[in-house]
C-alpha cells in the first residue's frame, strides 16, 4: 500500500509565513503523470479551504505543495490520487504565528498618471479575447501570488542551509482574498475576504509617454539615462506617503505597470531590472510588467503556468531569448524580480535567481517534474547572502539574539573556512553544518561560534612551503580573507619545527599601535641564515651585514646575505628607508649568529606611534644602530642563556614602511652549536621568511591581505543590472 510521507515539515511545527512550501514523496506508489496530491486545510475555526492539487513527479513519485495558512492552527490533509481513486493519505497541523512585530515587505505597482491600466497580454494567454491576464486587477492578483511563492522559496531556502525556516513576512489588510479561485466562484452573498497582502497601486505623475520613452528604457544601451525609471519609481512613493516614508525604512518590491514591448524598435519600454538597498532610508526593486500575464493569480493557475509551452509568439518581449514559452516567460520574469527585490533586502549583486540555468528549473521550486533536482541545486542565495539577510529584522525569528548595527559589523562567528591554494582554487571547504564543535547546530540562534583546525593536522594536510589562502565567512556574511595562513602562526609566542620536538621561541617590543592598524600593517621575519640564491639546496648563506634604518623613530632595517642577496625588515617591496642616524656593521660568520641583546625604543612620541629606534649588540660589546626614547623607554630583548638569537620578526605599516613592532626569534644553543645545526626545513617555513624579498624566488606579493565586507554595501551602480 502506498504511503505518503512529507520530507520538510513536522507535525506541529510553528511557522511564521503564511505561504509554506511542503515536499513529499509517495512511497511504494507505482505513480503516473496523471496523478496527483489534494491538499485541504482547516483553519482555528474548521473552515476548509478549496482542494488544491499538485501533480506527483512520475518515476521520482516526488511531489511540492504551497500551502496557504491562516493564524493559528492549521489542520492539512493530503490525498494521493492514482488512477481517479484515493491510494494514500497523510496528516499534518501545523501553527503559524505570524509576527507582526517585524517590518514588512510593501508590494507596490507605479502607474502613469494618463495609464489605460492594462497590461501586455498575446494571444498565447487569450489577450485578443479576454482581459482576465492583462487588467490592474489581474497585475495585483499575480503580484501578491508571485509575493507569496518569494516568501515560500526564500523560507526555504534559508530551511536548506540550517539557517531555520526564516523570510519576509508581507504587508496584509483585510480585503477580497485573491490567493485561491474561490473569490470568483462564490455564490452571491457569500464572503470571501481575508487577510492578504496588500498591494499599493501609487499614481506617477509621469505619463505613459515619459515612462516608454526609448531613451530611458534599462536595456537601450544608447539611452540617455537608464537609471531613470527607478527615479520615477522612488519619487511615486514619496510622494503617495505611508507606508513609504523613508523614516521606516521600508522595502519595496516594485512592479512597473505601463511597460510595454514595441516590436517595431525590438525593445522593452518603461522597464529596467534595478534593486538597492539603503538601511537609513528607502530600499527599492523594481521591475516592468512585460512578463506578468505568464504569472499566476491564485494557488490553482501555479501549476498550469509553471508547465504552459505554449509559444509567447513575436509581439511577446522574448527577454534575452529567455521566454520562448509563457512557463519561460514566467519562471524568468518571476525569478528577475525575486533577484532584484534581494538586492533591495542587501544581497550581493551576485545574486540571481534568472540566470539561463536558474531560470530552467524556476518551476521545479514549487511543482514536482523531473527526478534528481535537490534543495541545492534550486538555491538561488548563496550562504553569504543568507548570512547578511539573516541579520535583517525581516528575517528575524523568534529567540535569535538581537545585535545592534555596530554588533553586526563585527560579529565573528564562523559559518564557514575554505582553504585555497595559490591559485585561488578550493582545496578544502569546511563549514558549521558538517563540523563537530561541540555546539547545537540544530538551532538557529546558537550555530558554532568557533572552528577547532589542529596545527598538526594543518601541517600534515598542507605544504609548509607552499602559500595556502584562508577565506573564512562569518555568521553576519562578512567575509575575511588572508593570503597566507602560515603567517597567522607568527602571532604565538613560538615556532614549532614541523616533523620534530624543536620549538623556537619569540620575543617583540610592539607599539600600541599595532593593535591600532589592524589590516593597515605587513607582516614580515628573517632568519639570519638562508639557502643559497643561486638554488644549490646544500649551501646556506648568512647575515654579512644588518642596516639599522633610524632616523626620528625606526624606519625600517635590511639585513645582507653573504650570497648577494638581502631582506627587509618591513615591507619586502620597500626600495629604500629613510633615517639620518642610520648605522649598519659588517659581520663575520661567526658573529651572525652571536648577537646578544637587540635594545627596542617603545615610547609611542614618533610619527604615526611607530617605534623609536633599535641598537644591536654582539657578545664582544660591539654595537650599533640608535634610539631615541629615554631610559625607561627602553625594551632590552635577549637571548637566554641556552639560546642563541637567529632571526628577527615583527610588522611594519603599509605604506610608510615604518616599524612598530620589532622582535628576535631564538634557538636552543645545543642545536645551533650542534654538528648538524638547524633543521634543514626551516628555511622553507613561510613564517620565518619575508615572502618576496630581493633576492627571493617567490612572485607574489602579499603576506597577509584582510577583506571585511561591511554589512551596509552599496548596490547602487547603474548597470549592475543592466540587461535584467
Amino acid at each position: 500500500m502506498a504511503v505518503l510521507r512529507l520530507t520538510n515539515v513536522t507535525n506541529n511545527e510553528t511557522v511564521h509565513q503564511r505561504c509554506l512550501l511542503v515536499t513529499g514523496t509517495c512511497d511504494d506508489a507505482n505513480t503516473s503523470k496523471e496523478d496527483f496530491v489534494a491538499v485541504t486545510i482547516r483553519d482555528a475555526f474548521s473552515k476548509p479551504s478549496d482542494p488544491q492539487n499538485w501533480p506527483v513527479a512520475a518515476g521520482s513519485n516526488a511531489f511540492r505543495c504551497l500551502l496557504m495558512l491562516q493564524p493559528g492552527p492549521n489542520a492539512a490533509d493530503f490525498l494521493l490520487f492514482h488512477q481517479g481513486r484515493v491510494c494514500a493519505t497523510a496528516s499534518l497541523t501545523l501553527n503559524y504565528r505570524p509576527l507582526l512585530q517585524l517590518p514588512p515587505l510593501n508590494l507596490a505597482i507605479m502607474v502613469a498618471k494618463d495609464s489605460p491600466l492594462v497590461i501586455d497580454c498575446p494571444p498565447a494567454k487569450r489577450g485578443a479575447f479576454t482581459s482576465a491576464h492583462s487588467t490592474l486587477d489581474a497585475a495585483i492578483s499575480k503580484l501578491r501570488m508571485t509575493a507569496y511563492m518569494w516568501q515560500a522559496l526564500l523560507a526555504e531556502e534559508f530551511y536548506s542551509m540550517d539557517l531555520g525556516r526564516r523570510t519576509f513576512r508581507l504587508e496584509e489588510q483585510w480585503e477580497t482574498d485573491t490567493t485561491t479561485l474561490s473569490h470568483l466562484q462564490c455564490d452571491s452573498g457569500e464572503t470571501t475576504a481575508g487577510s492578504v497582502a496588500k498591494v499599493h497601486v501609487v499614481r506617477s505623475d509621469r505619463t505613459v509617454a515619459e515612462l516608454r520613452d526609448p531613451g530611458v528604457a534599462q536595456q537601450n544601451h544608447h539611452g540617455h539615462n537608464r537609471s531613470s525609471l527607478y527615479q520615477y519609481f522612488e519619487q511615486a512613493l514619496r510622494s503617495h506617503g505611508t507606508p513609504f516614508t523613508s523614516c521606516t525604512h521600508p522595502v519595496v518590491a516594485g512592479l512597473v505597470l505601463d511597460s510595454h514591448f514595441s516590436v517595431s524598435q525590438s525593445l522593452i519600454l518603461a522597464h529596467a531590472a534595478m534593486g538597492q538597498s539603503n538601511p537609513t532610508g528607502l530600499s527599492l526593486g523594481i521591475f516592468g510588467s512585460h512578463l506578468t500575464c505568464s504569472w499566476p493569480r491564485f494557488l490553482e493557475e501555479i501549476p498550469a503556468c509553471l508547465t504552459d509551452m505554449n509559444p509567447t509568439g513575436d509581439a511577446f518581449a522574448n527577454d534575452h531569448g529567455q521566454c520562448p514559452t509563457m512557463q519561460a516567460a514566467c519562471c524568468y520574469g518571476q525569478g528577475s524580480f525575486l533577484t532584484q527585490v534581494a538586492h533591495a533586502f542587501g544581497a550581493s549583486q551576485d545574486t540571481d535567481f534568472a540566470t539561463a540555468s536558474k531560470a530552467k528549473i524556476w518551476r521545479h521550486r514549487f511543482i514536482e517534474t523531473s527526478v534528481g533536482s535537490s534543495s541545492r541545486d534550486l538555491a538561488g542565495l548563496s550562504l553569504r547572502d543568507a548570512l547578511r539577510l539573516r541579520m535583517m529584522d525581516h528575517f528575524r525569528v523568534p529567540f535569535d539574539e538581537r545585535t545592534t548595527k555596530s554588533e553586526r559589523r563585527v560579529l565573528l562567528l564562523s559559518a564557514m573556512v575554505r582553504f585555497k591554494d595559490s591559485k585561488g582554487q578550493t582545496a578544502k571547504e569546511l563549514n558549521y553544518s558538517n563540523l563537530d564543535a561541540g555546539a547545537d547546530t540544530t538551532g538557529v540562534s546558537r550555530p558554532p561560534t568557533v572552528f577547532h583546525i589542529d596545527q598538526e593536522e594543518l601541517e600534515k594536510t598542507y605544504d609548509r612551503r607552499k602559500k595556502w589562502g584562508l577565506e573564512v565567512l562569518g555568521m553576519n556574511g562578512n567575509v575575511q580573507t588572508i593570503s597566507n595562513i602560515w603567517p597567522l602562526l607568527a602571532d604565538q609566542p613560538f615556532v614549532k619545527v614541523p616533523g620534530t620536538s624543536l620549538v623556537f621561541s619569540k620575543r617583540s617590543v610592539k607599539s600600541r599601535e599595532v593593535d591600532l592598524e589592524g589590516d593597515r600593517l605587513c607582516r614580515w621575519a628573517t632568519l639570519l641564515k638562508r639557502r643559497y640564491g643561486d638554488g644549490n639546496t646544500t649551501r646556506l648563506a648568512y647575515a654579512n651585514r644588518i642596516d639599522l634604518r633610524i632616523g626620528a623613530i625606526m624606519d625600517g632595517a635590511v639585513v645582507y646575505f653573504s650570497d648577494g642577496t638581502k631582506c627587509n625588515c618591513g615591507q619586502a617591496n620597500q626600495t629604500s628607508y629613510g633615517g639620518h642616524q642610520a648605522e649598519d656593521r659588517a659581520l663575520s660568520e661567526d658573529e651572525s649568529l652571536d648577537i646578544r641583546k637587540v635594545s627596542v625604543g617603545s615610547c609611542r612620541s614618533g610619527w604615526g606611534g611607530a617605534l623609536d629606534g633599535c641598537r644591536m649588540t654582539l657578545a664582544s660589546g660591539a654595537a650599533w644602530g640608535a634610539v631615541n626614547a629615554g631610559p625607561t623607554q627602553v625594551q632590552h630583548l635577549e637571548a637566554h642563556p641556552d639560546e642563541r638569537i637567529i632571526g628577527f620578526y615583527g610588522q611594519s605599516q603599509v605604506g610608510s614602511g615604518f616599524t612598530v613592532e620589532f622582535g628576535i626569534i631564538t634557538a636552543p644553543k645545543s642545536v645551533v652549536d650542534g654538528e648538524d645545526g638547524l633543521p634543514r626545513q626551516i628555511y622553507d617555513m613561510p613564517e620565518l621568511q619575508n615572502l618576496n624579498d630581493e633576492g627571493s624566488d617567490n612572485e607574489d606579493d602579499e603576506d597577509e591581505e584582510d577583506e571585511d565586507d561591511d554589512e551596509d554595501h552599496d548596490d547602487d551602480e547603474e548597470d549592475d543590472d543592466m540587461d535584467d
